[in-house]
Order: C-alpha cells, then structure tokens, then sequence
C-alpha cells in the first residue's frame, strides 16, 4: 500500500459504562487526553499545534460546545476546532492540517455522555429533516426498522444473517475490557425477541454507553525527529449519499460506498478489502453492518465468509453492539482499536499478524452520512 506522510503516535480511551453518573464530561475528556498524551510521550501545552473535537451541539445540550474543551486538552490559547461530525470527518481534517503543514502535531478528541440525555428519541427526531420527515412522527427505530426491511429482501440476507452478526459481537465483546454489552455466558438471540418496530428487535440496535476518545497525531518527519512509532493514516475519506426515504438505495450505503473508493484510491489498495487484515464496521443496527460490508465491494457469498471467519478479521473489539453507541466517538473507539491491534497491543483479542485494517463509520439515523479510514504499520 502507498502511505501518506501522517501516522498516529498516541491514543487513549476512558469510561466505557452504560452510564457514569459519578464523572462529567469535561473529566472523561481529561482522562482520555492524559492516557493519549502519556502514549505519545507529548506535553500539550508545548508540542500540540492544534486541537480538533467531533462533537454536535445537539446531544452536548448547550451551544457553542467547543467552548469546554481547550481546558480538558491542554489547549488553553491555542487553535480549537469543532467539527459537527464523527471521528473520521475530524480524522481527515487532522490529516488536512498535518499535510498543508498548518500544523506538525494535532489532537482530535470524541466523546458521548449519552446518560446524561433525559430523551434521547426526542434529540434523534430533533435532527430529521423538519419540513417532510419530522411531521411524520417517525422515530429513527422506526426508519431503520424500514431501511433493515427493504435492505433484507433486496439483498438475499435474512434475520438470520442479524442472528450472526449479534452473536459475533457478543462474542467477541466477551475478550473486551470496554464492552459493556458483551455476552457472558449468554448464547443466541431469544425464540421470542423483544421486537421494536417490525423486523427491527431490541437485540439488532446498539445501546448508548459513555466515553471519551483521544487521539494524538504528527507528521512522520515530526516522528522521526522524535523516535516515535507510528501507524500510518494511508487514506481517508467521508461524505455524504441521498437517503433511501429521499429516493437512495436501501441496498447498499452511497456514504460507504463513496469513501471506501476514495479512500482506497489514496492507499493504493488495489486487492479492496481482501487485501487488508481486519476491519471495524459501523453495527450500530446489526442489518447496517451487513450493509456496510456489501457496500465495500463485497457479494453476499463475500460477506457470509467473512461473517464465518474469513480474513479480514470483522470487529473484533466487538463493534458497537458489545461496548455501545458512543455517538460522535464510536468512529473513534473503532480507529483507537485498530490502533491498538496494528501495534499488537489488543491483548486476548489480537489478531495474528495485523498489518492493515479499514475502520468505516455511520452517524446513525437519520443522517446518511459516514466515512473511511485506512491504517498500516511497517516498512512501504
């Protein structure tokens, strides 16, 4: 693969609870920063040229939410940028700032204090489009449960291909000290599933959890100077694609679609996702990750394989559906896994011999909105 000149030199994560009633969100974003800062060897305060945080104002509850982070970073006087989007988008623009050489080091922050929203359907309503969408009184379960139904029968998959899915996140959440939701000793989705909006169960949705992402990044001639290991960030790419209620296709995401051939094209990935060793998909409903793997370039019969344990290795931090919905952070909790497994630090999860992986991303309902990301270690 061709790697770009910017590679991540640090990472830290800190919650990962269903609910953290005892912390705020301004010490979880501490917490996480400090164990990233620690990882890169970095004092904040002298060697971080800019600060990025992936936040919405919409779940914050307050305006103008980036006003609370620079203290939490270390990045009191210095540049702070929010972008209204997931850790990939923030990803890219760090990637941008490092390579227009605005800047050598650069720290991008996620975080979700889910538990601290009264009403989470009513934030998730709030975001819909108002004009056509919100008057129609449709929750986001209820335009997933649409999108899972359509996606299923145009594809060939079925609610057992979901059953696969669940139980390979339960599973694997099982060797992950941050999943929250993984199985213990619990096998199967129930003969009688708690069904939410007809065919979407309890069991195909990702419950919300807290937690904080940090991630500290620097050009390679900056790592060099300073001995530091990288993993490269050999391509990135995000966007944007029509949902399948405004006219789009249900059977296959554009936004994944769209980013994966930008973002391989960067790399040079010439063999696709056959030629990377493991992949973290977006689960945040189990039809979505079915969905996300066609939309890389994959066939059914593809997708089944790699569901039965074909390389790429899928998800094994669990996905979503074991350690929760982070919101904006979830692209970042699966880019600090992979971080952790190109270094071969992930512990009784590692997967043997992990050079390359992909991390690909979706904010959810009822954005069609995602990206890509393409990371390696070693020699060129």
């Amino acid at each position: 693969m061709r790697r770009a000149s910017v590679g991540i030199v640090g990472v830290g994560a800190a919650g990962f609870k269903p609910a953290l009633p005892g912390i705020s969100t301004r010490e979880l974003m501490f917490e996480a920063a400090a164990l990233a800062y620690r990882d890169a060897g970095i004092d904040p305060r002298r060697e971080v040229d800019s600060f990025i945080t992936t936040s919405e104002d919409l779940w914050e509850g307050w305006s103008i939410t980036d006003e609370m982070v620079p203290d939490q970073l270390g990045g009191a006087g210095r540049p702070v940028c929010t972008i209204p989007g997931d850790g990939i988008t923030g990803l890219g623009n760090a990637v941008m700032q490092i390579e227009s050489g605005v800047a050598e080091v650069v720290v991008l922050e996620a975080h979700s204090k889910a538990s601290d929203v009264l009403d989470k359907e009513a934030v998730e309503d709030l975001a819909q489009e108002p004009s056509l969408m919100r008057p129609l009184g449709m929750g986001s379960d209820t335009l997933a449960a649409l999108e899972m139904g359509a996606f299923l029968e145009g594809s060939g998959l079925d609610l057992s291909d979901c059953d696969v899915v669940i139980e390979n996140s339960r599973k694997r959440g099982t060797t992950n000290p941050l999943a929250s939701f993984g199985s213990r000793g619990r096998r199967g989705v129930s003969a009688r599933p708690e069904v939410i909006s007809s065919p979407l169960r309890r069991a195909d949705k990702a419950p919300y959890a807290d937690a904080a992402v940090a991630v500290v990044l620097a050009s390679k001639r900056w790592a060099r100077r300073n001995n530091r290991e990288v993993v490269s960030v050999d391509g990135v790419a995000w966007g944007s694609s029509l949902p399948w209620y405004d006219g789009g296709d249900a059977a296959f995401a554009g936004y994944a679609r769209n980013s994966f051939e930008r973002a391989a094209e960067q790399a040079g990935l010439r063999r696709g996702v056959r030629g990377l060793d493991l992949i973290e998909i977006d689960d945040t409903y189990s039809f979505k990750l079915l969905q996300h793997l066609m939309s890389l370039a994959l066939g059914k019969e593809e997708v089944s394989a790699i569901l039965g344990g074909r390389r790429p290795a899928l998800n094994p931090s669990g996905g979503s559906l074991a350690v929760g919905n982070l919101v904006e952070a979830s692209a970042l909790h699966r880019l600090y896994e992979v971080v952790l497994q190109l270094r071969g630090q992930a512990g009784r999860r590692q997967v043997r011999h992990a050079r390359s992986a992909l991390v690909q991303s979706w904010r959810g309902v009822p954005t069609a909105t995602g990206g890509v990301a393409i990371l390696s270690v070693g020699a060129p």
